[in-house]
């Protein structure tokens, strides 16, 4: 399965959990972020509010600012809580 295909299927709120989780981790804030991913810090929060589906480079980006690899937002982990228990 491509990036693509893995990014289509993810669910949403995964995705936008994750983000925020390895901006986080990371110890980086939302301007420090977007400036590393080249994006708006407007954007970045749509993104971590799970409002849009980041494309495979916007994600490829998030993924080398944050040091974590592609596959961190895109697979389910089992026995991993969900963040958005509302959305399951």
């Amino acid at each position: 399965m491509d990036t693509q295909e893995k990014l289509r299927d993810a669910p949403l709120p995964m995705i936008a959990a994750r983000i925020r989780r390895a901006r986080r981790q990371s110890g980086m804030t939302l301007d420090g972020l977007a400036g590393a991913a080249d994006t708006s810090r407007q954007h970045l929060i749509n993104l971590e509010k799970g409002r849009h589906r980041p494309r495979p480079e916007m994600l490829t980006r998030i993924a080398d600012a944050t040091g974590k690899p592609l596959d961190y937002f895109l697979l389910e982990v089992a026995g991993e809580p969900n963040p958005f228990p509302e959305a399951a």
